[in-house]
């Protein structure tokens, strides 16, 4: 099975925070390479300085977990993917016209749908009930739940 994981997967399992022992049992018990998109990451690595700048880690556990981060993607655990954009924005300005007709979503959650249905996964990680959502409604599993 093919999973994608969202910024907030990558930040709970990298870093710490509410959902940090769910995503490192979920990664555990399931042992599987997962993809993301060069946007997840970015926004994932924004996120955990985020975490040090609002004082929520150290500036050690920032480094580990930036580190910790680029060390999966060199050893194969995490698969960085390319979604072109010439298909990203089309599929997540159909998925934003489709599926926000009575209920509203934030663009990064779009994009990020957008690039699990383009990279073929069939499930999404994400502690974003909201993403969650859009992802299930778009015939995607969502974990962990």
């Amino acid at each position: 099975m093919i999973y994608f994981a969202d910024a907030s997967f990558l930040v709970s399992y990298f870093s710490k925070d509410a959902h940090s022992k769910t995503a490192v049992r979920w990664w555990e018990s399931h042992g599987q390479v997962i993809r993301t998109s060069r946007l997840a990451y970015f926004e994932a690595e924004n996120a955990i300085r985020s975490l040090r700048v609002g004082n929520e880690i150290t500036a050690k556990e920032e480094f580990d977990a930036l580190e910790s981060m680029k060390r999966y993607v060199l050893e194969g655990f995490i698969e960085l993917w390319e979604t072109p954009v010439k298909r990203l924005f089309p599929s997540a300005r159909r998925l934003s016209q489709f599926h926000s007709t009575d209920r509203s979503f934030g663009a990064m959650d779009i994009l990020h749908v957008a690039s699990a249905l383009d990279m073929k996964a069939a499930s999404i990680l994400s502690f974003d009930q909201r993403q969650q959502q859009l992802a299930v409604s778009e015939g995607l599993k969502a974990a962990p739940r």
